[in-house]
């Protein structure tokens, strides 16, 4: 198992995706350099019993794994996690955690919101870049701002390339801060955030 790096070198990439994100999520993983070294994370809607193979399917595509979150495990450096219900992250002097827990009421699976507010509350410590991509409604779009003040860097899709622009449109009218940058700008940024050629 690879080990951790300190905390103040670990870079954090997380991708809020609905309607269009799958096609998306494989442009963007196959583009990934080998010498990637950040720690990605995916909340793409979808039911909950097709994690699973839609994890699969882009472990196939990346060169780096790809595997699905499983809750109290440590977050690994050039790896890609697909996350699920409320999924969150934490940290400690040892390094950082996913946190998982089901849904107590009907609502987004993953759910954006959720894991970009977990996130907020530790950007001030380490390097996150948040992303909104296409998708229908503004799941994420609450998270991302508080990422965005609380010191993370953040993207919304343009117009131009999002499959549906509702998520990404919401994010740039709300979002403090924030680029707007197409798809394959995108991808530019995700490799050289996570190579450290900024």
């Amino acid at each position: 198992m690879p080990n951790l790096k300190p905390l103040e070198l670990h870079k954090v990439i997380l991708i809020g995706s609905s309607t269009g994100g799958p096609g998306h999520l494989k442009k963007i993983l196959t583009s990934i350099t080998p010498e990637f070294n950040a720690t990605l994370i995916i909340a793409q809607h979808m039911g909950d019993e097709y994690i699973s193979s839609f994890t699969k399917q882009l472990n196939s595509i990346c060169c780096h794994e790809v595997s699905s979150v499983v809750s109290q495990s440590a977050l690994l450096p050039s790896h890609v996690y697909v996350s699920s219900l409320l999924t969150s992250i934490s940290m400690d002097s040892k390094g950082l955690t996913f946190l998982q827990k089901k849904q107590t009421e009907s609502g987004y699976n993953p759910d954006i919101d959720y894991l970009y507010a977990s996130a907020a509350s530790i950007a001030g410590q380490i390097s996150i870049l948040g992303i909104i991509l296409t998708g229908i409604g503004s799941d994420g779009v609450n998270g991302c701002k508080l990422l965005s003040e609380g010191g993370g860097e953040c993207i919304a899709e343009s117009e131009e390339t999002a499959i549906v622009d509702g998520m990404p449109m919401q994010a740039r009218k709300l979002v403090p801060n924030i680029k707007i940058l197409s798809l394959n700008e995108i991808i530019n940024k995700i490799n050289q955030f996570g190579t450290g050629h900024v």
